[in-house]
C-alpha cells in the first residue's frame, strides 16, 4: 500500500471510527485523523464524514482524498479514493466530477491492466448510481479490461458488466466477447439483448 507498515492501531482505529461515528462524530473524527496509515485514514475519514454537518463534510472528504494520495501505488490511490468519492457524490457536491476525472487520468498511469481494472472497478461502483460520473469511468474501465486477460479480468468484467450496459451499451459487446468463451460469456451476451 505504501512504505509504511499497517499496524494493529491503524486497523483498530478504523473499526473504532465506524463504531463511534453515529453517536459521537466529533470524537470519531479525532480518531480518524490520528490514524497513521493513509489507506485506513482515508476510509475512516470517509466513514465519519457522513455523520458530520454538511458544512464540514466536504472538507473531511477532501482530507480523505488527500490521505489516499499519500500512497505510493496508483491502483491503491484510486481504489481507496472510491470511499470519499462516494461520499462526495452522495452528498451532491459539485466538485466530485473533477475529482473523478482526475482519478481516471491518474489510473491511466498504472501500467498493469488488472490493477488498473480493479482500481477503476472500485471507482465505478462508488459512482454507479450517478450516470454522468459513471460515464467518466466506464470507457477507461473497459479499455483496461480489454487490455488484460485471464480469470481475474473475466471476474472484473462480470462484476462491472451491468454498469457498462447501463452507461455505455455500445461497449458491452466487445467486453463480453473479451471474456473467456464459456457459460459466463453466454450469460453476458444474453444480458445485452434484454
Amino acid at each position: 500500500m505504501n512504505d509504511m507498515d499497517i499496524t494493529r492501531e491503524d486497523v483498530a482505529g478504523r473499526a473504532r471510527v465506524d463504531e463511534l461515528a453515529p453517536q459521537d462524530p466529533v470524537r470519531a473524527l479525532a480518531i480518524a485523523r490520528a490514524i497513521r496509515h493513509p489507506w485506513y485514514r482515508c476510509q475512516a475519514l470517509s466513514m465519519v464524514a457522513g455523520h458530520l454537518p454538511e458544512r464540514e463534510r466536504e472538507r473531511v472528504l477532501l482530507s480523505a482524498l488527500a490521505a489516499a494520495r499519500e500512497q505510493d501505488e496508483v491502483n491503491r490511490i484510486v481504489t481507496v479514493s472510491a470511499w470519499p468519492i462516494r461520499g462526495l457524490a452522495d452528498a451532491g457536491f459539485a466538485s466530485v466530477g473533477g475529482y473523478v476525472a482526475d482519478l481516471v487520468t491518474l489510473s491511466e498511469t498504472e501500467p498493469h491492466n488488472l490493477r488498473r481494472s480493479h482500481a477503476l472497478q472500485a471507482l465505478a461502483v462508488a459512482v454507479g448510481r450517478y450516470p454522468e460520473l459513471l460515464g467518466r469511468v466506464v470507457p477507461a474501465l473497459v479499455a483496461a479490461q480489454l487490455g488484460g486477460h485471464g480469470p481475474r479480468i473475466d471476474r472484473c468484467i462480470r462484476d462491472t458488466f451491468d454498469l457498462v450496459v447501463r452507461t455505455r451499451p455500445e461497449l458491452a459487446w466487445p467486453v463480453a466477447m473479451h471474456h473467456k468463451a464459456n457459460r459466463q460469456r453466454s450469460l453476458l451476451l444474453a444480458r445485452i439483448s434484454q
